[in-house]
């Protein structure tokens, strides 16, 4: 039998998430030193610095804000209505809380690399940091069952158990290759690479809620018959 999602079943599997967000923290400030009073926060399409914050909000900003998005994702599963289905996906939603707070606190370390001197091509990063993550919700997705905070949440796939396995189904493979060609899109050009992430990323999003509707309307179909 599943064991039950509470708090402190998932802090017991998941302590090393908080060591590693201490880690980062700390790496933060032994590092501040050597950075300018204003550092580098955003880069446009092609790859160049257009915004800057200050040293105090790039070091500790980021990383404060990955470990209170953790710390959401960590509770929203207490207030889910269909929260007893969590412990159903648990080893994967583990996975991909995982994954969100590594691709947030590699684009910090990244920025912070950057700041330090060393030369390094962020555009590519997230192309690829996006594809690894993208991979990774691909191959969770078909393992998610019916929640209202962890999935493609549509208004078809809440209202059909069937339409949410066949939709979750479908966003795996639409997602896990998605992700795939972000990472071989990481030899194009900044800004070919540049569209095809955002075309990938917003075909995904909205062709699983499109396909959503349409296996909706075909089960309703179904059993009209």
């Amino acid at each position: 039998m599943s064991e039950k999602y509470t708090f402190k079943t998932e802090l017991r599997h998941e302590w090393y998430i908080f060591l590693i967000i201490a880690a980062v923290l700390i790496l933060g400030v032994v590092v501040y030193p050597a950075l300018p009073e204003q550092i580098v926060v955003h880069w446009n399409v092609a790859g160049e610095p257009d915004g800057y914050g200050s040293r105090f909000f790039g070091v500790f900003g980021l990383p404060l804000i990955t470990l209170g998005l953790y710390l959401l994702l960590l509770f929203l599963p207490v207030i889910d209505p269909r929260r007893r289905n969590y412990a159903q996906f648990a080893t994967v939603y583990r996975w991909i809380k995982l994954g969100v707070v590594l691709f947030m606190l590699g684009l910090h370390l990244v920025t912070l690399a950057f700041n330090l001197g060393y030369r390094i091509d962020i555009g590519n990063f997230v192309t690829l940091a996006i594809g690894f993550l993208f991979a990774l919700l691909g191959r969770g997705l078909p393992q998610i069952k019916p929640n209202y905070f962890v999935g493609i949440r549509t208004p078809w796939t809440l209202a059909n158990a069937e339409v949410w396995t066949k939709t979750h189904r479908f966003g795996g493979k639409l997602f896990f290759w998605s992700g795939v060609a972000l990472v071989i899109g990481t030899v194009l050009p900044d800004r070919i690479r540049f569209w095809l992430m955002m075309a990938l990323i917003m075909g995904s999003s909205l062709g699983t809620a499109v396909y959503s509707y349409f296996c909706f309307r075909q089960e309703n179909n179904a059993n009209e018959e």
